[in-house]
């Protein structure tokens, strides 16, 4: 798929470009995404300390807008070198799905020229985040077992198209609605094609992020089925497992250095090399 051809528009001290892939009326999205960053529109559903998002809606269409805080330091000179994470993220999702990999295009992306702020704003697919489904089909477990499965795959399919995702925990990945079943890939902002993705170790970081987590009904045996539909037809996949298995080890060891330090629960764990 072709990068989207963008409508620049400079509004309220923002910089913005609404791309073809939105078919919602350009003046409506500007102006809900304005008030959207001022504050005054849309709910916030989700809070970190590096970026918000908002849900909203226009019409029958909802929305996510993920405002992202300005950069500092070493960040901030990266942006100035690389360019902002929302030009990135028009970049890198387009790129994916030329190549068959569902990732949300955006609608609006942004620059806020005196705070250096950044926005995204992409439509809301119709789908089930992981932790979600694993909560939901704790009973039918051939189902589950096949989605890890083919979850597994589905991570293969992405490193072997030279992608490294940023962020790849299991509430940044969405089951879609839809029959056949299809799995998105959300958050973008720091997802790479790289030479790298030959290596091992950038690609079980994503194994890491997804594998550090404790969430119900995401046991360690299903881990494991996630790891065999991924190493299917490798023939390094037995060391790469025991690879994989020490950085997860050694990544909860930290969070609970680090919540113990701040005296904060955590929630953490699992180890994929047991069954």
């Amino acid at each position: 798929m072709p990068l989207a051809l963008a409508q620049k528009i400079d509004r309220g001290g923002w910089r913005l470009a609404v791309t073809n892939y939105s078919t919602l009326p350009d003046e409506a999205l500007v102006a809900l995404a304005l008030d959207i960053a001022r504050g005054i529109a849309g709910t916030c559903v989700r809070h970190s300390m590096h970026a918000e998002t908002w849900l909203a809606k226009i019409d029958d269409t909802e929305i996510f807008a993920k405002l992202l805080r300005p950069a500092r330091g070493v960040a901030r000179i990266k942006r100035i070198v690389r360019g902002g994470p929302s030009d990135h993220v028009a970049t890198i999702t387009a790129q994916l799905k030329s190549d068959g990999i569902d990732a949300p295009l955006p609608l609006l992306t942004g620059v806020e020229a005196s705070t250096g702020r950044e926005l995204i704003v992409t439509a809301r697919v119709r789908g089930t985040v992981l932790p979600r489904f694993l909560r939901e089909q704790r009973h039918d477990l051939r189902r589950k077992r096949i989605v890890m499965r083919a979850l597994g795959a589905e991570i293969s399919r992405l490193h072997r198209g030279g992608y490294i995702h940023g962020d790849l925990t299991p509430f940044n990945i969405l089951l879609s609605k839809d029959e056949p079943l299809r799995f998105v890939f959300l958050d973008h902002e720091r997802t790479r094609r790289t030479w790298l993705a030959r290596f091992a170790r950038p690609r079980l970081r994503n194994f890491v992020q997804l594998g550090h987590f404790s969430l119900p009904g995401f046991t360690r045996t299903d881990r494991m089925r996630v790891w065999r539909g991924y190493a299917a037809g490798r023939s390094n996949s037995r060391s790469e497992l025991k690879r994989v298995v020490r950085m997860i080890r050694n990544r909860v060891a930290r969070d609970a250095r680090k919540a113990q330090r701040s005296s904060k629960p955590i929630v953490a764990g699992g180890e994929l090399g047991k069954t």
